[in-house]
């Protein structure tokens, strides 16, 4: 608790580097002055290596959100497209029409990348890039380094496509087939940007739109479809229509028309007891109604 509140408090220590990047720039460091002693001009040259490799390191603390079925930005950047495509084969997602969720990042960026979900690495598959590309100026750019990976959570599938340039070792996973992962936690590094495309299923709700900037491993995009969700929703349907099925039975019964209720009293015509006094009575009534007439 009081190492959050103190990132809070301090947000410029959130941000870290990588040994690997912090040896390589006091290597081109120390190339910067070795030209710089030949000619002051070449200095500047290699300390631009010196930047870069900075760049390349860097990472930031990040708080991954409480949610149990959310999916989150797996990297820094900005939102270029939500549009739906068939997923790439070298995802072999189940669904192939999917939500594709295209990222750029710059080469500012920071440089891990996150698990989008809570589940399991079902699949991972790494293509190296040539070293004559090297900047990802496009997505689909002949010759970059790209990485897809598929994390699936109670049978639904997330897939994830990395691609940056391909001059260096731009992209470095530490994750396998097989693992179990947690959302928002760090799986790997794609150094100085590149594009990010996040495949969802399509019944996941967008809680994102194209221009917005995201967050690696905080920002949250969208979230899956539940399976307590699921039967919760077709128990509630079920009992609904019970529920509709014994009110059109009332309806109907309040709307048919009430039949006459026989009379449980006989008329005087149909009674066979001559000696009945009400019969008398009725019948000497109807002799008087008759003579006054």
């Amino acid at each position: 608790m009081s190492e959050d509140l103190d990132r809070r408090n301090t947000p410029w220590m959130n941000i870290g580097l990588d040994w690997e990047g912090v040896a390589a720039a006091l290597g081109a460091l120390l190339v910067a002055l070795l030209l710089g002693a030949l000619w002051s001009p070449l200095f500047w040259i290699g300390f631009a290596g010196v930047v870069l490799a900075l760049m390349a390191a860097r990472w930031s603390h990040r708080t991954p959100p409480d949610l149990a079925n959310g999916v989150v930005a797996p990297c820094d950047g900005v939102v270029v497209s939500v549009e739906r495509v068939e997923a790439p084969s070298e995802l072999r997602l189940m669904d192939s029409s999917t939500t594709r969720i295209r990222i750029a990042s710059a080469p500012s960026s920071t440089n891990k990348v996150y698990t989008p979900i809570s589940g399991s690495l079902e699949s991972m598959i790494y293509e190296a890039g040539e070293n004559s590309v090297p900047l990802a100026t496009r997505a689909e750019d002949d010759g970059l380094a790209r990485a897809y990976l598929t994390f699936e959570s109670r049978g639904q599938q997330v897939g994830v496509r990395l691609a940056s340039g391909g001059l260096g070792p731009r992209i470095d996973l530490a994750a396998e087939a097989g693992d179990i992962v947690r959302l928002g936690r760090p799986f790997g590094t794609r150094r100085l940007g590149g594009w990010c495309d996040v495949f969802v299923p399509t019944a996941v709700g967008m809680l994102i739109w194209p221009g917005q900037t995201l967050v690696g491993g905080e920002t949250v995009m969208g979230r899956l479809k539940a399976q307590a969700d699921t039967e919760l929703f077709d128990g509630v349907t079920e009992a609904e229509t019970e529920g509709e099925t014994v009110r059109e039975i009332e309806s109907e019964a309040e709307a048919a028309p009430e039949e006459d209720e026989e009379d449980d009293y006989p008329s005087p015509e149909d009674i066979s007891t001559p000696d009945d006094p009400a019969v008398i009575l009725a019948r000497l009534r109807e002799t008087s109604r008759r003579h006054d007439e």
